[in-house]
């Protein structure tokens, strides 16, 4: 394990307790304050590596900045599947999966952290907290949240699996499979070019916000789907809407829900909300 010294302005070699850093299968770990209160913009470019780090941690006591809007980290963390980056301190962290793969296996966040997601692929992300932003350039597989906030914008590659459980989320691109959790508040909001064709929706509570998108099978079993927001006409449940106990709001014209099916006493009332008889 090595640690980037308390204050250092740059993340190269000399700036670690190993006078090394960036490795390949390096294991590292930030947990001092860095940057003496300015962004760390030097050492970031780590795309030269032949496999990639296994790891960087950046724990709760950390705190600065890394990168800004025009400068990322540009590592790869992928030569094992449980490779990862993480970042829980009180930092502002710009991260782009970049080197031989353009991989990064996991990428983990929460506490006060802040998060931009700027180029390459993300297998697995999780996160209970912080902020994050993916931006058009990133891909994901994989997103689990039980908490935090923030937007996934649109890529034509779609997200293969996203739970959330928890927190504040927008969604401008397409999802497999989507299941929205107790806690949870989802816009889902896909760009005008995402087509669905075997995608599913399962919500068993909290909230979504949903403004676009033809997902064929819906599985509803609580909380809320709120069309009110709704920016152009699409069908949901090409394939099936099962509705078992979710209030689902309606009200712009837009919509068209099909292949509707009522598991137990519900019913569509006036005013497009489905309640209990």
């Amino acid at each position: 394990m090595a640690y980037l010294n308390e204050g250092a302005t740059s993340l190269a070699a000399a700036n670690w307790s190993d006078s090394t850093g960036f490795a390949d299968n390096a294991t590292l770990e930030i947990k001092y304050p860095f940057g003496d209160g300015s962004p760390v913009t030097a050492g970031l470019d780590q795309s030269g590596l032949t496999e990639g780090i296994d790891s960087l941690d950046i724990s709760a006591g950390a705190r600065g900045q890394i990168g800004n809007n025009g400068t990322s980290l540009e590592v790869d963390a992928d030569s094992a599947t449980s490779d990862y980056v993480r970042n829980r301190g009180n930092v502002t962290l710009y991260l782009a999966a970049s080197g031989d793969d353009d991989l990064i296996q996991n990428f983990d966040f929460g506490g006060r952290s802040r998060n931009f997601l700027t180029d390459g692929t993300f297998t697995n992300i999780t996160g209970d907290g912080g902020e994050l932003t993916v931006t058009e350039s990133a891909v994901v597989t994989n997103f689990y949240a039980a908490g935090g906030s923030g937007v996934i914008k649109y890529n034509s590659t779609e997200i293969t699996t996203a739970v959330i459980t928890g927190g504040t989320w927008t969604i401008e691109r397409g999802v497999n499979t989507l299941y929205v959790g107790e806690g949870a508040r989802v816009i889902y909001d896909p760009d005008d070019s995402v087509t669905h064709t075997g995608n599913t929706l399962d919500i068993s509570g909290g909230v979504i916000d949903w403004r676009f998108g033809a997902i064929p099978t819906v599985n509803a079993r609580g909380g809320q789907i709120d069309f009110r927001n709704a920016r152009a006409t699409f069908t949901p449940g090409g394939t099936a809407f099962n509705v078992f106990g979710t209030r689902i709001m309606e009200g712009t014209g837009l919509v068209s829900l099909t292949n509707v099916s009522y598991a137990g006493a519900w019913q569509r009332v006036p005013g497009g909300l489905m309640q209990p008889l």
